[in-house]
């Protein structure tokens, strides 16, 4: 079955999105992964997993949205970091878009780690506004079958790592130039910055990673890549199969508005 947004045709999507009510969000980045990587990892990853799953679990899956969070690599060239009122904004009328083509489910599937703030904080600003769809936020790679997966054999650093590598491998055969990765392994974190002991910083991370690659990313492989997009794909079906039989969270946001409006009617 087709479920790739820009391979359906007006029939096919018309009646998927009428039968399932449910579209898929991938998002990711454009960043550096080292150099051996290439910057649309993060996007062509996620929707590779995301386009796996709606096999399982039909449903539509929009485009990898690459525009995300990733201030703390824009010193490196080929990545794109828009401003966030406008990083919010963009998405916000993506959100809307989608839901007028017809969902009332939209579950975002996010493949970059620097999103996680960010989409966690968006989704609670969803409160500001009324609207007809309800929306879901999920990791990629949080279910218990790929976190079950014994084929790692380092320690993760979660960027360009051993499992990173492997990833890619597998979504976009050919893209890895390994021989590019010339940093001694294993790439460890620096923590120049561990003397500002309980105190956050916007740069924490390029302090401890300032190349943007972490981990042993000569043990990936294409075989461990295919086995980690299988089990992530595997939850993230399970996942779509929950938000399909929802219920709940439709009927207290219908309630939530209501109280909102109740509350300024009553000022």
């Amino acid at each position: 079955m087709q479920v790739r947004w820009e391979h359906l045709t007006p029939p096919e999507f018309k009646k998927l999105a009428r039968e399932e009510q449910v579209c898929i969000l991938p998002i990711g980045s454009l960043e550096r992964h080292g150099d051996h990587m290439p910057f649309g990892t993060d996007g062509i990853v996620v929707h590779d997993v995301c386009v796996r799953a709606a096999g399982k679990e039909p449903c539509v899956v929009f485009p990898p949205y690459w525009f995300g969070q990733v201030h703390e690599a824009s010193c490196f060239a080929g990545t794109i970091n828009f401003p966030t009122d406008l990083t919010c904004t963009i998405f916000q009328h993506l959100l809307d878009e989608i839901a007028r083509n017809g969902f009332k489910k939209i579950l975002i599937v996010n493949g970059h780690g620097g999103n996680t703030n960010f989409l966690q904080y968006f989704m609670m600003s969803q409160a500001d506004r009324e609207v007809d769809y309800t929306v879901y936020l999920t990791f990629a790679y949080g279910g218990d079958k790929f976190k079950a997966l014994d084929i790692w054999e380092a320690p993760g650093g979660g960027h360009a790592d051993e499992c990173e590598t492997s990833l890619i491998m597998a979504a976009a055969p050919g893209t890895v130039i390994m021989e590019q990765q010339t940093q001694p392994e294993p790439i460890l974190p620096k923590h120049d910055l561990s003397h500002l002991n309980r105190i956050y910083t916007g740069l924490w991370w390029y302090d401890n990673y300032p190349e943007n690659v972490t981990g042993t990313p000569s043990l990936g492989s294409e075989e461990k890549g295919e086995a980690a997009l299988s089990a992530a794909a595997e939850d993230l079906s399970e996942v779509i199969r929950t938000v399909k039989d929802d219920t709940v969270l439709p009927a207290m946001q219908k309630e939530f508005y209501a109280r909102v409006r109740a509350k300024k009617e009553n000022v």
